[in-house]
């Protein structure tokens, strides 16, 4: 099986891609390095001896997604490339808009096209905003989102909901 990690230099992605290797999947990694560090990928090459094929660039790019796709039978996209700080989201939320919504919906085009309809994806707390009452579980209902990245991932939500809802087919 080969997984594609969007943001698979982070630290959740190169965790990921670890767990992923340990299974005895196939591995390629796209990020563009903008929150993020190659050296993660050469730790986890290392500790599971397995290779991973890392391209450097923005899910947002279609030129290089395509490559991707064309050079890899890919069979399922582990989500995690997205802008994630709270503070910067109220500073440039039109930035967190374009990567992690653009983003989100260029990556799932481009999956349909090549026929791969297996995706993970990695939200966050913050869609639940302030509760009533804590901890937050996932029967919690998402809350006032009180900034641009909260919301971006709440939409994001709401677009896999549509999509999966729209053609079951699709494994979200």
């Amino acid at each position: 099986m080969k997984v594609l990690v969007t943001g698979g230099a982070g630290y959740i992605g190169s965790h990921v891609c670890m767990e992923l290797n340990l299974e005895g999947m196939d591995v390629v990694v796209i990020d563009n390095l903008s929150n993020s560090h190659k050296d993660n990928l050469m730790e986890v090459e290392k500790y599971t001896n397995r290779k991973i094929v890392f391209y450097e660039g923005d899910i947002r790019d279609q030129k290089v997604l395509d490559r991707i796709f064309e050079e890899h039978s890919i069979n399922a996209v582990v989500h995690l490339a997205a802008k994630k700080s709270i503070p910067e989201s109220l500073t440039i939320p039109t930035e967190y808009y374009d990567n992690n919504i653009s983003g989100l919906l260029n990556l799932v085009k481009t999956m349909e096209r090549y026929g791969c309809k297996n995706l993970y994806f990695s939200s966050s707390a913050s869609v639940y905003g302030k509760q009533e009452s804590y901890p937050i579980t996932e029967e919690c209902v998402p809350g006032e989102c009180t900034n641009a990245y909260a919301r971006s991932k709440l939409m994001a939500e709401g677009i896999l909901k549509d999509i999966y809802y729209s053609d079951v087919t699709w494994n979200i």
